[in-house]
């Protein structure tokens, strides 16, 4: 170091830091520089590698959504011209199939009609001169329906307990259950439709966060949220029976006579065996622009699911067999704003159907008020 290089140090002495965190670094980087060389030697000749490649996606791209029906004209584009194939092996939702072709550009027809929403893989595998070349193209199938847009239309209006944080609605011989959330206030009740006066049936630990809840078989069971276990009570003592593991989070719960179908917050509908609730099938939530996320409280209603989407006054009807969207309810306007701010009312949050009167009620979390829902 030089004499100007001494006082620019003493003038200012930010640069000595610099300078003594920077002249070890330097000397790292010099070590390992023939490392770094090689490294990168190596990346590049990874990319000669991807050049080499004799083929590329034509149809469809990596990426694509397409909507449920459509027909998928697999094809490959060969940067090379004519270049030889012994034979191409296409695998599709699993079903694998040999495909020998003289013309290279003839594609490969893959029928949707049958197919739920969802995320795909295509992937082909050419072989040629004993080599071998992967490719793979991610597709999204979206709902081929264009959903109904609905503005909510109400009946008659009962009081409903503002005290309850709704997380489970449903009705049995002509009574209201519903489930309560909040850790300390989690609990199980069972009124007539009108009364603010509920019995309460059976409360949770402190340590539980009530979620969704449904009664069935003889058996009540009920959601927790970030606790990992569902509880099973015997519906008559209400005594707790079993509990059993929940993957992930528990938000909502319906049953459709032979499962249960559950929520946990994400575009994806759990069905579960009713003895052992184990996930016997997953169900894909999507309308014709993508997925339809944080689905909450559920109603089964004659094949078709209802559901709350939190966070919003929107309720989705839901194909129960395929998935896709049918319509939106628009539930915006119930409450005024100062019931809102007089209840400190949360979001909209619970939907039940009684099978007697054939009619839907509607609620939410701390709200003063049940609609009656007319479609």
């Amino acid at each position: 170091m030089n004499e100007d290089e001494c006082r620019d140090l003493y003038r200012y002495p930010y640069i000595s830091y610099y300078f003594h965190i920077f002249t070890p670094l330097k000397m790292r980087l010099k070590k390992y520089l023939p490392a770094l060389f090689l490294l990168m030697v190596m990346a590049g000749c990874d990319n000669c590698n991807s050049k080499k490649k004799i083929a590329q996606w034509y149809a469809p791209i990596d990426g694509s959504t397409l909507p449920t029906g459509t027909m998928i004209d697999a094809r490959l584009k060969f940067i090379d011209g004519d270049e030889k194939i012994d034979s191409m092996v296409y695998t599709f939702n699993g079903a694998r199939t040999l495909y020998i072709s003289p013309t290279l550009n003839e594609p490969v027809k893959i029928s949707t009609d049958t197919l739920k929403p969802g995320e795909y893989s295509l992937k082909t595998i050419l072989y040629f001169k004993n080599k071998k070349e992967e490719h793979i193209a991610n597709i999204t199938l979206l709902s081929d329906i264009v959903p109904q847009f609905l503005k909510m239309k109400t009946g008659a209006v009962y009081p409903h307990s503002k005290a309850n944080f709704t997380e489970g609605l449903f009705f049995n011989n002509g009574m209201v259950y519903e489930s309560t959330g909040m850790n300390g206030n989690s609990f199980i009740c069972r009124y007539k439709l009108g009364s603010t006066t509920p019995e309460r049936l059976t409360t949770l630990a402190n340590e539980y966060f009530g979620e969704g809840s449904m009664l069935f078989d003889n058996k009540l069971v009920q959601l927790t949220w970030k606790n990992g276990v569902g509880i099973v009570y015997d519906a008559k003592t209400l005594k707790k029976t079993s509990e059993f593991k929940i993957s992930g989070e528990g938000w909502g719960l319906t049953y459709n006579g032979s499962n249960l179908i559950m929520s946990d917050g994400s575009h994806r509908l759990f069905f579960l065996d009713k003895e052992s609730f184990a996930a016997v099938r997953i169900l894909e939530v999507y309308d014709n622009k993508g997925r339809v996320t944080n689905l909450n409280e559920l109603e089964y209603i004659n094949g078709i699911i209802y559901a709350n989407i939190w966070q919003t006054d929107n309720i989705v009807k839901i194909d129960a067999k395929t998935g896709k969207v049918l319509a939106y309810i628009d539930c915006e306007g119930l409450l005024t704003e100062s019931e809102i701010e007089q209840n400190k009312a949360d979001v909209l949050n619970g939907i039940a159907y009684d099978p007697q009167t054939k009619k839907i009620y509607i609620t939410g979390k701390q709200w003063p008020k049940i609609f009656e829902l007319k479609e």
